[in-house]
């Protein structure tokens, strides 16, 4: 887990020196949208396959494929090379990360569970915060090839570990896994996120091929629905939705998702565009966040047990509207601490919501469909992601080109070199309008921030023993509050 997300801020540090190497400046974006795109169309994939085949077994194969696709990165001599072998690594990734925290809710029982998924929340936390510091390190120091080795002796150890000291009793029986319906949810999946990731940014959202490839996704998408229904083994059991706490945990693992990526995106660009700063400036602005999310995330998986799901995700939601506030407050004279401290905030809120909405889906299903259950949280919280950073970056463009018109680029202002030869009245306009631009995603954000507080509050009542599933040993009495 810790590799997995390492990797995936490292190497947007050691990109530039890539492209200065290999070139391929106009394909950039593809380095990171094939490996999302690999990573996050293979989750709910690798999660059945974990429930039908075992843990251990699926999660060597993510590892293998993760790796290999480290080691041939590493060896790439071209952009598109470079490209197909994150693609790779990307199809490892989507399973590592969820049958690593399924893994967790095997091994540890309902009372451990949550005082250890809030350390591994802690644990991707901190390879966020330190990736980017690494990735530069690495690349100063040795070569941008060893961003993508580093992983090697690590994963290659993880697997080791697990295959000396796990013994899972898998069942034993013929196994039919919906062909049909995987590939019709991977391929509308990765047309939705085709069409966010590059669409937009190519022709714009209301360019006839990104609608055409956003109409094909959603034909997709309801032809999975309707194949899933009869399928005797299907991808993803949507019975599983009408127990209310998946569903509410699913609808907020949206909503997180939203927050979480549109802070990641768009306040380092208020930290360099408005405020002035550096890349480095602009990482730390991010840092809070990383650290306010294990703090929260560990207080919640402690006590959770005792006071249940409801109380800590209504209160993530509340602190989430207050960080959110605080960043659409922050204007030009602020200065990073007013940002950092906003971060602090949302970082305390995602926290103290991730960690409910997590444990209470792996809770609430037994241990059959564990595997499928995990991942869909996962897979909930990067497709919000990245259909709200799609969609607020495109209210951001078209704020700005109503402010700016066609003759200046806001991207000037990301660049300290290039600040210094703007003229002061255009660079002040161009500041202006990015401040209020980006006042308004930080509303939006502030908006479903509020939304998660009504999701919150439809959890059921009681405590998150009574809301587990069935083969938990302890099933204490409703409460009649």
């Amino acid at each position: 887990m810790f590799l997995a997300a390492l990797e995936a801020t490292a190497v947007g540090t050691a990109m530039p020196t890539v492209v200065a190497e290999l070139g391929g400046m106009s394909r950039y974006s593809w380095v990171f949208s094939a490996y999302l795109l690999a990573s996050t169309t293979t989750v709910p994939l690798y999660g059945k396959l974990a429930d039908l085949y075992g843990r251990r077994r699926i999660y060597t194969v993510g590892v293998s494929l993760f790796l290999l696709g480290a080691a041939l990165s590493g060896t790439a001599t071209s952009p598109g090379q470079l490209i197909a072998y994150r693609a790779l690594q990307g199809l490892g990734a989507g399973g590592v990360m969820p049958v690593s925290t399924t893994l967790i809710a095997d091994i540890y029982t309902l009372q451990e569970r949550g005082r250890m998924q809030g350390l591994f929340s802690g644990v991707w936390a901190v390879s966020s915060l330190v990736g980017p510091a690494v990735g530069g390190l690495i690349t100063d120091l040795l070569s941008w090839r060893w961003v993508f080795y580093i992983n090697i002796p690590f994963g290659l150890a993880s697997v080791v570990m697990l295959r000396l000291f796990l013994r899972e009793e898998a069942a034993r029986h013929e196994h039919r896994l919906d062909i049909v319906g995987t590939l019709s949810l991977t391929l509308a999946i990765a047309v939705l996120l085709l069409a966010l990731l590059e669409g937009t940014e190519l022709w714009g959202w209301l360019d006839a091929r990104t609608l055409g490839m956003v109409a094909l996704a959603g034909i997709g998408l309801m032809f999975f629905l309707w194949q899933e229904r009869p399928a005797p083994e299907p991808m993803l059991p949507l019975d599983l939705f009408r127990n209310p706490v998946i569903a509410v945990s699913s609808l907020g693992s949206v909503i997180l998702g939203t927050i979480l990526f549109c802070a990641a995106a768009f306040v380092p660009m208020f930290t360099q565009g408005v405020l002035g700063g550096t890349a480095i400036d602009a990482g730390m602005t991010l840092a809070p966040m990383s650290i306010g999310w294990p703090i929260a995330s560990t207080t919640a998986g402690w006590l959770l047990i005792r006071f249940g799901y409801r109380p800590f995700s209504i209160a993530g939601a509340a602190i989430g509207v207050l960080g959110c506030l605080l960043l659409s407050a922050a204007n030009p004279t602020s200065g990073r601490g007013a940002v950092m401290l906003a971060m602090l905030f949302v970082g305390l809120g995602l926290g103290f919501m991730s960690t409910p909405y997590l444990l209470a889906v792996q809770n609430a299903v037994p241990r059959a469909q564990r595997g499928v259950a995990t991942s869909s949280v996962q897979f909930f919280r990067t497709i919000g992601g990245a259909i709200a950073v799609a969609t607020l970056g495109a209210v951001l463009n078209a704020h700005l080109a109503a402010r700016l018109g066609s003759g200046i680029d806001a991207n000037l202002a990301l660049n300290p070199d290039l600040r210094t030869q703007i003229p002061p009245e255009v660079l002040r306009n161009l500041v202006s309008a990015l401040d209020g631009g980006l006042t308004t995603v930080y509303l939006a954000m502030a908006a479903m921030a509020f939304l998660a507080l009504f999701v919150a509050w439809a959890f059921p009542k009681g405590t998150a023993e009574f809301h587990a599933h069935a083969e938990a040993k302890i099933r204490p009495a409703r409460p009649s509050a």
